[in-house]
């Protein structure tokens, strides 16, 4: 059977790399009465799949990474069992069993949210919002190895709100379109005319999110039989 899981990430453990992160679970199962299924071959490893890899430094309330266990194994107590094993800073928050045709976790992201809070004041207004609104388009260059690639930003945003201490928003996380949260910040603080560097920030991913049949945004863990055939 395939489970989804969530859990969190936050405090200092932020620092520590995705592939250690990876690490960390598969050694966190071995130490479980939770049987794992592996792949075959010369080198078997456990079948787990993790939705997104975060990036170093921030923080997250919503990650996730499927895993195919052996069927026929009581995992009503899953949640404790693996939280026995964390350390300070790593929370499982819940588990889902999926449909047998459910996407990967992986390719089923579609967006992320995320709540930025700045440490000296936030620079932004609810007047920078508006202006954001009412801009027809905001276009961002990024620069890659590959050069540079101009693009209206307002097409990878699928939702954005004013802070006391900040901002938040719903941004394009999928595999063709996904952007990076300081691409929406440079583009608000060219708004406003400011320098982003002089305004240190604090990132928080809230979730990862799918999308519904309906074409809606829902967590990462909200899928159904329906859903899954749909995106199979």
């Amino acid at each position: 059977m395939k489970v989804r899981i969530k859990f969190s990430k936050t405090g200092v453990i932020k620092f520590i790399g995705h592939l250690d992160l990876m690490r960390f679970f598969q050694k966190a199962f071995r130490r479980t009465d939770i049987k794992v299924r592996y792949s075959g071959g010369f080198s078997p490893h456990m079948i787990m799949s993790f939705a997104q890899a975060l990036g170093v430094g921030v923080e997250s309330k919503g990650e996730y990474f499927d895993v195919e266990l052996e069927d026929g194994q009581d995992i009503t107590d899953l949640v404790e069992e693996l939280n026995r094993q964390m350390v300070e800073g790593i929370e499982v928050i819940s588990y889902k069993v999926l449909p047998e045709k459910t996407t990967n976790a992986m390719a089923s992201v579609a967006a992320a949210s995320y709540e930025i809070d700045f440490y000296k004041g936030n620079p932004f207004s609810e007047n920078t919002i508006e202006a954001y609104d009412a801009a027809p388009e905001l276009l961002y260059t990024k620069t890659t190895k590959s050069g540079e690639n101009t693009f209206n930003i307002k097409d990878s945003v699928f939702a954005i709100g004013y802070m006391d201490k900040g901002v938040s928003f719903t941004i394009d996380a999928s595999s063709a379109g996904n952007i990076k949260p300081r691409y929406l910040l440079e583009t608000l603080a060219g708004i406003e005319g400011i320098d982003l560097s002089k305004h240190p920030y604090h990132v928080m991913r809230m979730d990862l999110l799918l999308r519904k049949e309906d074409g809606t945004l829902a967590p990462l863990d909200d899928i159904d039989e329906q859903d899954s055939s749909s995106q199979a």
